[in-house]
């Protein structure tokens, strides 16, 4: 029996799930301890941490573990200065995954909204940064515009991201830092009179279903891939307690997608032509109406059908017919037990080969495999 301490405070149940099984499998003998608390005298065999930003004590405890020889994991990566394991999200990843999401939708202008600024806040917008292919995607971060005497002060924060989203240009696509972040932006937004996803599209991280679904207007969420993010840590430190030398570089989790709900279930467009052409091809995706049915039924040629889409969003309808229907199929995929046959038919491909061949050369990988990476 392995004694661990878990010096991790609020973590998500999905990773806390996760590192249950782990030690119920292992034969560990697991204690909690508050972040705020350092345990004196504890001896154990091995400890997996959260070194969250601010906690200078916590910090010490740790590098005096580790001067100790005593294996421990970090899940976190506030601080990067302190040489140890770690067990991490991929920040820059997640902010990527999310500037895609808002490129499928031909969104232009961008922000990223953050209440605190930490390493993880920087390493999201950073990926954010680099994948957007819009305008630079404006930064509004409270931590960095108010001293610590308002920090927790709600309506003042309330009051300073209203004049953020009013001044901001529309439509706007808002990364926020986490679904926590994205409610609170989800309020304001609506409390101000913003149409939502219309005027501002909100996305958050981390897919917390209780609270994402659980909103006026409910949340699309980037899956950070906590579950594997908790039991990757916890098959460190076993590793590390039987001898194994430290990682030199944190084990990096990636993200597995984006549970879309209706907060940005939107595409952006500078028309009410285009807007119109868009909506009906998500209307038809399963069926044979095609170009001739858009252009008919906004009465022009195919020919201004095909400028109208070059110009406005710099593709053609057929490629807006084809982003739709893997869009389609993704959320299907990871959100559904439908077989990959009735997918096939719903997202307007002949077959399940069909679907397969160009889910393949579009997404560099199988229907079956995207599904099962959204599984974990």
């Amino acid at each position: 029996m392995k004694n661990i301490l878990l010096q991790i405070g609020y973590t998500s149940f999905r990773r806390l799930e996760a590192l249950a099984a782990f030690a119920n499998g292992h034969g560990w003998s697991i204690a909690f301890e508050d972040t705020s608390s350092i345990p004196r005298g504890w001896s154990g065999d091995g400890v997996l941490i959260h070194l969250r930003a601010g906690r200078p004590r916590l910090v010490a405890f740790a590098e005096k573990l580790l001067a100790k020889g005593v294996p421990v994991v970090d899940l976190s990566i506030c601080h990067p200065e302190v040489s140890m394991a770690r067990v991490i999200g991929d920040h820059r990843g997640i902010g990527a995954l999310a500037a895609e999401h808002f490129e499928e939708r031909h969104f232009r202008n961008g922000a990223f909204f953050a209440k605190d600024w930490t390493n993880i806040e920087r390493l999201r917008l950073e990926g954010f940064r680099e994948r957007w292919r819009g305008e630079t995607p404006l930064e509004f971060v409270w931590r960095r515009e108010c001293d610590s005497r308002c920090y927790d002060d709600w309506k003042g924060l309330d009051s300073w991201l209203g004049a953020k989203l009013a001044a901001a240009p529309k439509p706007l696509a808002l990364f926020a830092f986490n679904d926590n972040d994205a409610a609170r932006a989800l309020n304001v937004a609506l409390s101000m009179g913003l149409s939502v996803p219309e005027e501002v599209s909100i996305l958050g991280v981390d897919d917390e279903s209780a609270l994402v679904e659980n909103q006026r207007v409910p949340i699309s969420s980037v899956r950070h891939d906590l579950w594997r993010l908790g039991w990757e840590s916890a098959a460190l430190l076993e590793r590390l307690m039987e001898g194994e030398a430290p990682p030199p570089e944190p084990i990096l989790i990636r993200p597995t997608g984006v549970t879309t709900r209706r907060s940005t279930a939107v595409v952006a467009a500078p028309t009410e032509a285009l807007r119109k052409a868009l909506a009906l091809i998500g209307e038809h995706l399963a069926d044979s109406f095609g170009m001739a049915g858009i252009s008919a039924s906004l009465g022009v040629s195919r020919a201004t059908l095909d400028r109208m889409f070059a110009t406005g969003l710099g593709t053609t309808p057929s490629r807006e017919f084809l982003r739709q229907r893997i869009a389609r199929a993704k959320m299907l995929l990871a959100q559904t037990d439908k077989p990959i046959k009735a997918i096939a038919g719903e997202c307007g491909f002949y077959d399940s080969a069909h679907l397969t061949n160009v889910f393949r050369r579009e997404t560099g990988t199988t229907p079956n495999g995207y599904r099962k990476r959204a599984a974990h």
